[in-house]
């Protein structure tokens, strides 16, 4: 009879207990939508006969953002006309050859970015024996955008090719006095959108850190080798890999000592106001050395 009493009255402890334990384990799960982060290596493409290939990259990863690994062979050229409704930015990861954009022409090697006025065609050709590989991002554009446009005449001149090397250094405080980062494209050449590289030696990190008004893209570089963390997911990113930041996710980098980290971040923000972020970029008139 004692043991029939004290049923009832233990009942409600254990339902408890079992409650408590429910919502300790339904903390430690994943959020909706959560998943592990993207991550593509790019089909960089060994000595083959001349020609082009396009090979689509990251599809639907980033709303109205296409890229692609355009790959030009031993004396091939590739033309791409203008896009009347998107931003054009091409990114050279290897190879060399030349890049014209109307009666400008560069000769273009290794690590390299350009980016023409909107609405001017390329053609890029490669060296005889050299395979070009560019990554090519596009953005659409909106009618918002195309009045901003407008604002920065300076930027729709001429066309802007540079080596990666030679773009203004920049420090950020999420990064360690030894790291060399670089802005690649300047906020205002194309509406809502920056690029830039980040390159240091380990033992190193970059930081976690969040942003919820950008989508970001990293995009290794050759000897790139790295973890990168978005709140409780890990992903290895090596050279010629490139991979989608979470919107909104707590993120960082580390890279392990004798490693390289040598990546590009894409920003593609919502809004003009989104830029505001780098400010947090304060150029360097004297770059560290990784």
């Amino acid at each position: 009879m004692i043991a029939v009493a004290r049923a009832p009255r233990l009942l409600p402890r254990i339902v408890s207990i079992l409650g408590c334990w429910f919502l300790l384990l339904c903390a430690t799960l994943p959020l909706p939508g959560a998943g592990k982060i993207p991550l593509e290596v790019l089909p960089i493409a060994s000595a083959r006969p001349s020609g082009v290939s396009i090979q689509p990259l990251m599809v639907g990863e980033v709303a109205e953002v296409s890229v692609d690994l355009v790959t030009v062979r031993g004396g091939a050229t590739h033309r791409e006309p203008a896009h009347p409704d998107e931003a054009v930015v091409w990114l050279l990861v290897a190879g060399k050859g030349s890049m014209q954009a109307k009666d400008s022409q560069y000769a273009v090697a290794g690590e390299t970015i350009a980016r023409a006025p909107q609405g001017w065609d390329w053609k890029i050709t490669a060296s005889d024996g050299e395979t070009m590989q560019l990554v090519r991002v596009r953005r659409k554009l909106t009618a918002v955008d195309f009045e901003e446009l407008k604002k920065f005449p300076e930027f729709q001149q001429e066309p802007l090719v540079k080596a990666f090397k030679d773009c203004t250094p920049y420090g950020e405080a999420i990064k360690s006095p030894k790291t060399v980062s670089r802005t690649l494209l300047p906020e205002n050449y194309v509406p809502r959108m920056a690029m830039g590289t980040v390159e240091t030696t380990g033992p190193d990190a970059v930081a976690p850190h969040r942003h919820a008004m950008l989508e970001q893209l990293f995009l290794g570089l050759k000897g790139n080798d790295i973890t990168v963390t978005a709140d409780a997911e890990r992903a290895s990113l090596g050279e010629f890999m490139i991979l989608h930041i979470p919107l909104g996710s707590f993120h960082g980098a580390q890279v392990k000592e004798g490693k390289h980290l040598h990546y590009v971040w894409m920003d593609f923000f919502a809004d003009k106001a989104g830029q505001e972020w780098l400010k947090t970029h304060k150029p360097l008139t004297t770059p560290n050395a990784p």
